[in-house]
């Protein structure tokens, strides 16, 4: 007889964050070749399919371990966006840094326009662009998209995990 083990945790989390990593950057390729500018739609759809994910990792960790605790929801969903974060850090450096090259440029070149119409010049526009300039970059991109996609996911799961929970049926209170 073979004993199956349950998928653990992180097995699960790194299942559904790949997904989101790829589904995020899809959706961020998707803007770009689009010629939206980043907005508020762009992102609920984002944190949307953030949220279906997870609440279908919690799902697939309930039915393996027949319950899931608030801490085990908030840990593998973080864990969860952590991994998305990785993933679409690593799909975004890749693509600005040997596919689209010349997205950094046209970026820096509307930023410093943006600045023009607003009236800034001369020697605040260039402490202006300096400070930017650390961020659009390839790696300033990808470090920004994996912190923002973990406090993000963070935040998230905080909230999702109050819903999915699911006590210990032998536990009687």
């Amino acid at each position: 007889m073979k004993l199956e083990r349950e998928p653990s945790i992180v097995a699960i989390a790194a299942k559904y964050g790949v997904i989101q990593g790829v589904l995020s950057f899809v959706v961020s390729l998707l803007r770009t070749l689009t010629n939206i500018k980043a907005s508020w739609p762009w992102v609920a759809i984002n944190v949307a399919v953030l949220v279906v994910l997870m609440v279908l990792a919690h799902r697939e960790l309930k039915r393996t371990r027949g319950m899931m605790t608030y801490p085990q929801g908030l840990g593998s969903g973080t864990l969860l966006s952590s991994i998305a974060a990785v993933v679409t850090g690593i799909l975004v450096y890749v693509n600005v840094k040997y596919i689209n090259t010349g997205a950094l440029a046209a970026a820096r070149q509307a930023q410093q326009a943006a600045l023009e119409q607003r009236g800034i010049t001369g020697e605040q526009a260039q402490q202006a662009m300096a400070i930017t300039g650390a961020i659009t970059t390839p790696v300033g991109l990808a470090v920004t998209a994996v912190i923002t996609g973990a406090i993000v996911g963070f935040i998230v799961a905080l909230i999702v995990s109050i819903f999915t929970q699911k006590g210990d049926p032998t536990v009687v209170t």
